[in-house]
């Protein structure tokens, strides 16, 4: 399999992951594919698409919290049966800002020409203080929204007549 073929599968992930559409990812995923992400278990456990090896799933649970704003392909080299890939990011998790960070992927293909693995490696201490930062973001519109649905019923409670009291 040459250059051009690998980072075009590479590419359709990407694609894939950053719009939602995932119906080609069989075509560029073997059967038994696996996805990581890079470094101590505890700490990537809690990213989204953390918890499976599966890329599929971990491209949907990432669609479903975090927005792929832009990437650009630094550099790319590919040996045998393997690309590397160092991307530079534009991210959002949902409700929080948006950041940037550097990616580091390697992917391995089978002789069928799909992937077989890929692994990742990011900056984690930056993705979870973004992680952090938006899950307070929800946490506080959710508490407002809340405050202002509680003061709507008090309002509508105090305004309605039980006849408590009164014969």
């Amino acid at each position: 399999m040459n250059r051009d073929d690998m980072l075009a599968k590479i590419e359709t992930l990407y694609k894939g992951r950053a719009t939602g559409d995932f119906s080609q990812f069989p075509e560029v995923l073997a059967p038994h594919a696996e996805f990581r992400f890079v470094g101590d278990g505890s700490t990537t456990m809690t990213f989204p698409g953390g918890k499976t090896t599966n890329p599929e799933e971990a491209g949907k649970d990432l669609f479903a919290q975090l927005d792929l704003l832009d990437r650009r392909m630094e550099s790319a080299t590919v040996e045998e049966n393997r690309a590397a890939v160092h991307w530079r990011v534009v991210l959002r998790f949902k409700g929080g800002d948006i950041f940037e960070m550097e990616l580091f992927d390697l992917w391995e293909f089978g002789e069928d020409g799909r992937i077989t693995k890929g692994s990742q490696w990011l900056d984690t201490a930056t993705l979870m203080d973004q992680m952090d930062e938006a899950d307070m973001a929800r946490s506080a519109s959710e508490t407002r929204d809340a405050v202002e649905t509680a003061k709507s019923d008090a309002a509508r409670v105090d305004s309605m007549d039980f006849g408590i009291g009164s014969r």
